[in-house]
């Protein structure tokens, strides 16, 4: 007996080492380290400027302030900060950056993604634990699902699903000691936060929960569920309104800085939602919805809901909780969600999923329901090979921001100026080394030289465009018609002044083209050797 327990035992770890060992092959595929790009990268640097500030202040860190502070040529569009009190403070939620920056005093800048492990075996072994998903389930629950793709970038959604995981365990498996519903409840309460998307699910699923105990049970009956969670109850509503203190201080509104940010996104027209419930729902534009990934979401629907009234109160909760909010979420979002692979605003849904699919797995594989095992498993090839398809798409703008750490090395820059805000994203986390910018017009660089050259005399500045062979004016032309809507095209300088400008500002000038890149540079001479 003791020697089953024991190759048992045996059995499980290696079980657990090998798919852990997959999971972090699969991310380490992509590259993370190199991952910083875009949305990911303006995580990283808010999380550093909370770091650098010592916890004491939000202000963002922005290394070329010394000589733009006004912000003239900071790379950030209008929806991903805010000025407060003369503070440059970060769209996204603080949240986030507080709890992530302790991290930075063990793990170098450029290696912060890798914590979406930590979340990751977190939330595995509460599933395991506590919810005794099989290990077959939890490979599913990882490449069958989009949580594969949203672990590749340093980003919240990680620690979201992690702590829906365990937030729900009072209710969704009786874990009522106090522990579990104090921590539960702040859990909650950050996830609102953080993401205001994940309302919706929360709140209908809370609301599905109580009107089913209040129809199955008699009043006392009722009362004394709720009593049973009250801690949990009580510690996420003094959560979500120390939160809102704190919103209300920092940007002065209770929602934050996100909500702020976002309020033009939330007032778009019908037409335009449509569109977004299409790219949320189905497809768009590099995009793949909800249900075109997790196309098993369809059967769920169809077989809870014929079900429904056979089911208990908890699936019912889930069942109407995750099918109003996969319908809720295209009229609630600020965007569709730009070109992340894998719906990243229904992440929180990734659950209800998960725990509706469950006992239908264990039917259909333990019973050896052969043509259902084919069908399913076949769905969960198809969703695997669409991670497969998003982690080599990932793997290429990893490859872009690498190949460009090398370009820096090589000219080594004070100072860097880029032709659009997409272009500057390929600095990845070596962005707090250098005083990186953008510039959109030939004017604003002839500005910039004339005010560098008063205040930063032996600095050497770099002034970086695509190469005129990869982006052609045609090629250019044809781009900026559709960026020109957003107000942030890419910048065609007039590269003959520039070349005149530098030589009368620099006394090392010189042009380069190197990989996909024309590059201006030199270093600023002191006014007296002019």
């Amino acid at each position: 007996m003791v020697i089953m327990q024991k190759l048992s035992t045996y059995q499980s770890w290696i079980k657990w080492i090998l798919f852990l060992s997959f999971v972090f092959l699969s991310i380490q595929y992509t590259s993370p380290q190199y991952s910083y790009f875009q949305d990911s990268h303006d995580k990283l640097i808010q999380t550093y400027s909370i770091w650098k500030n010592h916890f004491l202040s939000d202000a963002l860190y922005y290394p070329a302030k010394v000589f733009d502070s006004n912000y003239e040529y900071i790379h950030l569009t209008k929806n991903l900060f805010l000025k407060i009190d003369e503070r440059l403070v970060s769209a996204f939620p603080i949240q986030f950056a507080y709890l992530m920056a302790p991290f930075l005093f063990v793990f170098p800048l450029s290696s912060l993604v890798y914590t979406s492990l930590l979340f990751l075996i977190l939330s595995f072994f509460l599933l395991r634990r506590y919810y005794q998903f099989s290990f077959l389930l939890l490979w599913i629950s990882f490449f069958g699902t989009f949580l594969w793709p949203l672990s590749w970038e340093y980003s919240e959604l990680p620690a979201i699903f992690a702590f829906s995981v365990f937030c729900l365990l009072p209710i969704l498996k009786r874990k009522k000691e106090t522990i579990f519903q104090l921590l539960g409840g702040i859990g909650l309460s950050w996830i609102v936060m953080v993401r205001l998307d994940t309302l919706p699910f929360f709140l209908l699923f809370f609301l599905s929960y109580f009107y089913f105990i209040w129809k199955d049970k008699n009043r006392n009956g009722f009362f004394k569920e709720i009593l049973s969670i009250k801690i949990l109850i009580f510690s996420g509503i003094i959560g979500i309104l120390f939160q809102f203190l704190i919103n209300t201080i920092l940007v002065h509104h209770f929602l934050g800085s996100r909500y702020l940010a976002n309020m033009n996104g939330f007032s778009v027209e019908m037409s335009t939602r449509l569109q977004w419930f299409q790219s949320l729902l189905f497809y768009g534009e590099k995009k793949i919805g909800f249900f075109v990934y997790l196309p098993i979401t369809v059967f769920l629907l169809i077989f809870y809901g014929i079900k429904f009234n056979k089911i208990n109160r908890t699936k019912k909760s889930l069942f109407l909780s995750m099918t109003m909010t996969i319908f809720l979420i295209p009229f609630l979002a600020p965007n569709d969600g730009f070109n992340n692979w894998g719906p990243r605003y229904f992440t929180v849904l990734l659950i209800p999923y998960l725990l509706l699919l469950k006992p239908i797995l264990s039917i259909v594989f333990k019973k050896r329901k052969w043509i259902y095992s084919i069908f399913f498993s076949l769905l969960f090839l198809y969703s695997g090979t669409l991670g497969l398809i998003g982690a080599k798409i990932q793997k290429s703008k990893t490859n872009l921001i690498k190949k460009f750490q090398s370009v820096t090395n090589t000219i080594k820059p004070d100072i860097i100026v880029f032709t659009d805000y997409l272009n500057l994203y390929s600095m990845g986390s070596d962005y707090i080394k250098l005083m990186a910018i953008v510039s959109y017009t030939t004017e604003s660089n002839t500005k910039l030289i004339h005010s560098i050259s008063e205040m930063m005399p032996n600095k050497k500045i770099a002034f970086v465009d695509w190469h005129p062979s990869i982006l052609t004016q045609e090629i250019r032309r044809t781009m900026n018609a559709e960026k020109l809507k957003g107000g942030f095209p890419i910048s065609d300088w007039n590269s003959d002044l520039l070349e005149n400008t530098l030589k009368n500002f620099t006394f090392d000038y010189q042009r380069v083209d190197i990989q996909t890149y024309r590059i201006w540079l030199g270093t600023i001479a002191e006014k007296e050797s002019k």
